[in-house]
């Protein structure tokens, strides 16, 4: 070492050669330099001496000769400016810190394992977790121009409220007002509906969007092949045409560019398919577009089946578009307000096209990016810690190193440098686990998102964030012992000759990153328990249906081949007379909806009575149901009967309510026997109610019982082409699936089944937020506990050694050894009293944020709050007993002679 000191002042006078103003500004950097290169393998013994020293004075006599010239030629003599030299030592430097940290982190694989796979498996489910927020909410489609792109909202405070306040609730006399704005251009509007596609070896049914003008034009982009429709296309009685989306041209079609041009079959007519759309393009899952071949002006003005979308005009924004929406929908009611009384308060309302596809999973987005991001800052915590420890051990190596004239700075980034190499060591892998995960995420999702396909993949956007959050990671993981080494005092360390404890300073840090750790432990525990508490309270809850060995599909049969009623109804009479006849089935029905996806409600008029709903227009769901659907869904009869199949349409008009609407219209007196009509019209036929049957979750185990009547498929009015078949089987409902699709072939080879499920398996997709939000909350919080544990046992162990001599002293004066145990597990208690109150206080205000998905609890559930705290006092004395007992058996005399 002395030598090293030795060659090193002797380096500093030959610094003396070079001009002044040089020497003063770049020596301490040289001579830093000097001291690294020294210590290289290459550089050791005699002959590496020889070796090193003729390569310096050569540098040095060459460069400094080369100084001298620039000064006095004033600039010429291709000297290398100060400033490059200063570049190339900066990352001479840097690549030898980079190759030392290589070398040390090698040296201590287990340590190098632990920290690259924990920070692994937090950027690598950090990465997932935002790539599917990135694909399900942040951009959710690729169109151009997206900002401007807006679909119209519509409340009816008259009426219920809607899940989706934007599909299909524009009439096309008010889309005609709509194009009539000046903030909006291009607006186009579309009814949602199914064809089927017939030929091959199966008949495939397509969603479909039967459109009054060309959405291309909306959306901003061209189609890929062929065009969009023309005027006479979309006129009344035009030609029969249509566009097919490129996941059909792919899917059915082989990707094949003739198909354009060619004539398919939709239900069962020739159609010539006139584009294909961009791969970008794909509105609410639709693989179909159709003229509407029809007028706005043909259609009532409550028909209220459409969705709209548009343009901004240039030069417009958000808000204008909405103060003149709001003048639109008072001129309205001012002008139809008597006819049609739903218009009393009723608003427009501007959105953006991407927060009306996403508004639903925001939440549960959010709060799953907050949560991944806590386990990752807990992961970050720890590794700190540990390294902190680590470079405590390191104490010599790193006083040698500045003794030998590595400034603080050097020795902090070195140990930054570590860091960072770990951090990216972490990010490789977990780029790898986030494209398994991502792969797998998506199987996760329900089909009702996976239809809309969701760009999920590891794009740029993803990969930049994961960038960030592993160079984020690095530097808190480096931070604390980079401070700690800049600060070490080389004499004190020297001179300790290996014995060496943190100070009570590095004590404190490391508590208050237990602290830190233990309160984001809570914040997370606490939002699982309240989840847990609401899946409970969910599994509780009574849907009012027997949803064991229920399947259900739909299907559409096509106007153009059953035309009028009398064919719909006689088809699905004899599909359900046939279905019921199988082996394995109990029980067989058709109806129009059912519980949990019941959407399509009415307004009512009484027989002999005002309007008993107060303030708002008595409303009912509306369903169309067969013989035998009660029985089939087990739902209880409460009074007087359910339909047979002489409730057709020569017999008078009947209907069955539920106890909901009994309660609400009739105020506890039997329905029995009076009448109600459907909607506002004075034509509307009287209905008599014949039942009562038992409330359902309508709407899912989250919503309450709505009103609710149903009315014989026999008696329908209109042509209602689409209805759901529901099939009680005797054991597993999905194997009896083969044989319900040759019945169907047996009535019409040509009709496909689409929407098949379990009854199960439809309350299930209802609860898929909550679901998803308990099972990962769950695994969150559970690593972060096992983290927050690991790091409460590795801080006292720590503290235990580093008191060693203390503690000692303790019981050679007497102390007893339970004592030790109790002043040990009484710092910890102390160490989780404080992380759990600041976690709880974040926990109340982020239980706020999950209030819309919690069910029969509250933010504040003292139970919740209270099961968390005391799992985690029991968690950290379990993590805190090993090191107290360690301590407890210290022997004195040892603990002092190692002193």
């Amino acid at each position: 070492m002395a030598l090293d000191l030795s060659a090193r002042a002797c380096y500093r006078r030959l610094l003396r050669l070079y001009p002044a103003a040089f020497h003063q500004t770049y020596a301490q950097e040289l001579e830093e330099t000097f001291a690294d290169q020294r210590q290289e393998a290459r550089y050791r013994g005699w002959i590496g001496a020889v070796v090193f020293w003729t390569e310096i004075l050569t540098d040095l006599a060459r460069s400094a000769v080369r100084l001298r010239l620039v000064r006095i030629t004033g600039g010429r003599g291709g000297a290398r400016p100060p400033r490059q030299r200063r570049q190339r030592n900066l990352v001479d430097n840097m690549l030898h810190d980079l190759r030392y940290s290589i070398r040390l982190l090698s040296r201590q694989p287990g340590f190098a394992a632990i920290a690259v796979l924990s920070l692994a498996l937090g950027l690598g489910g950090t990465t997932v977790i935002f790539g599917l927020v990135d694909g399900l909410v942040l951009k959710p489609f690729s169109l151009p121009d997206a900002d401007s792109l807006v679909t119209i909202e519509v409340d009816f405070p008259k009426l219920h409220a809607r899940d989706n306040p934007f599909i299909e609730v524009i009439s096309p006399a008010e889309y005609a007002d709509l194009r009539t704005l000046r903030s909006l251009t291009k607006t186009s509007a579309f009814d949602l509906g199914n064809r089927h596609i017939s030929g091959g070896d199966r008949p495939e049914r397509l969603f479909t969007a039967l459109v009054f003008s060309d959405l291309f034009q909306t959306a901003g982009v061209s189609p890929l092949l062929g065009r969009g429709f023309t005027a006479d296309e979309l006129g009344a009685n035009g030609p029969m045409v249509a566009i097919v989306s490129h996941r059909i041209w792919t899917s059915r079609f082989a990707a094949d560019p003739a198909l354009v041009g060619r004539a398919i079959r939709i239900n069962g007519v020739p159609t010539t398919v006139v584009g294909v759309t961009p791969p970008e393009l794909l509105v609410l899952g639709t693989d179909l577009w159709l003229p509407l071949r029809a007028a706005p002006s043909e259609w009532p003005r409550n028909a209220r089946q459409f969705t709209v979308l548009a343009r901004l005009a240039p030069g417009s924004s958000l808000d204008a578009a909405n103060a003149e929406l709001a003048v639109l929908a008072k001129r309205t009611a001012a002008a139809y307000g008597k006819e049609f009384a739903e218009y009393d308060g009723w608003r427009l309302t501007a959105v953006p096209w991407a927060v009306a596809l996403t508004r639903s999973l925001q939440p549960t987005a959010y709060l799953l990016l907050g949560a991944i991001g806590l386990v990752l800052l807990i992961i970050c915590v720890n590794i700190a810690n540990l390294q902190a420890a680590r470079a405590s051990t390191r104490h010599r190596e790193i006083a040698v190193r500045i003794a030998l004239g590595a400034g603080h700075w050097r020795v902090a980034r070195q140990l930054l440098i570590e860091s960072l190499l770990i951090a990216g060591a972490g990010a490789v892998l977990g780029f790898a686990v986030a494209r398994v995960g991502l792969r797998a995420s998506i199987a996760l999702l329900p089909a009702q998102i996976i239809a809309l396909e969701p760009r999920i993949e590891l794009s740029g956007r993803v990969l930049v964030v994961g960038i960030v959050a592993s160079l984020v990671a690095g530097v808190l993981v480096g931070i604390l012992p980079s401070l700690r080494g800049r600060r070490t005092d080389a004499f004190d360390a020297l001179k300790s000759e290996g014995r060496h404890t943190a100070g009570p300073v590095a004590l404190r840090l490391r508590f208050g990153l237990i602290v830190a750790e233990i309160s984001l432990a809570t914040i997370l525990l606490v939002g699982a328990g309240l989840l847990v508490r609401t899946m409970t309270a969910l599994s509780r809850v009574d849907p009012g249906v027997n949803t064991q060995h229920v399947l259900t599909m739909r299907l559409t049969l096509p106007f153009e081949k059953y035309r009028g009623r009398a064919a719909i109804i006689a088809f699905f009479d004899a599909l359900v007379e046939r279905l019921g006849g199988l082996s394995g089935v109990r029980s067989a029905a058709a109806a129009s909806q059912f519980p949990p996806s019941i959407v399509f409600s009415g307004g009512l008029r009484f027989e002999g009575r005002a309007n008993p709903a107060g303030g708002t227009l008595a409303q009912a769901d509306t369903t169309l149901a067969s013989p035998g659907l009660f029985q089939t869904l087990g739902i209880p009869l409460r009074a007087g009967r359910s339909f047979t199949l002489d409730d057709d349409a020569q017999s008078p008009r009947v209907a069955v309510v539920n106890e909901a609407f009994a309660r609400r219209f009739y105020q506890g007196q039997s329905p029995l026997g009076s009448r109600v009509a459907l909607g506002t019209d004075a034509a509307s036929p009287w209905i008599e109610i014949v039942g009562v049957v038992a409330d359902t979750r309508g709407q899912g185990l989250i919503q309450p019982s709505r009103e609710g009547i149903y009315f014989p498929v026999g008696q329908m009015d209109g042509d209602w082409n689409q209805l759901f078949l529901l099939i009680r089987t005797d054991g597993d409902p999905l194997t009896m699936l083969p044989a319900v699709r040759r019945e169907i072939m047996a009535v019409d080879r040509d009709q496909p089944a689409y929407a098949i499920q379990t009854l199960e398996q439809a309350f299930a997709t209802g609860i898929f937020t909550q679901r998803t939000l308990t099972t990962l909350l769950g695994i969150f919080a559970s690593l972060a506990l096992v983290l927050a544990a690991i790091g409460i046992y590795a801080i006292m162990s720590y503290a235990v050694a580093a008191r060693t001599r203390e503690i000692g002293i303790r019981i050679a004066l007497g102390a007893q050894r339970q004592s030790v145990v109790r002043m040990v597990v009484g710092q910890v208690i102390r160490l989780v009293i404080a992380g759990a109150a600041i976690g709880l206080a974040g926990a109340l205000a982020v239980g706020r944020l999950i209030a819309s998905v919690l069910v029969g609890t509250q933010p504040t559930d003292p139970r919740a709050l209270l099961s968390v705290s005391l799992l985690l006092a029991t968690v950290a004395l379990v993590a805190a007993y090993l090191p107290a007992r360690r301590a407890s058996r210290i022997d004195p005399v040892i603990a002092l002679r190692g002193e």
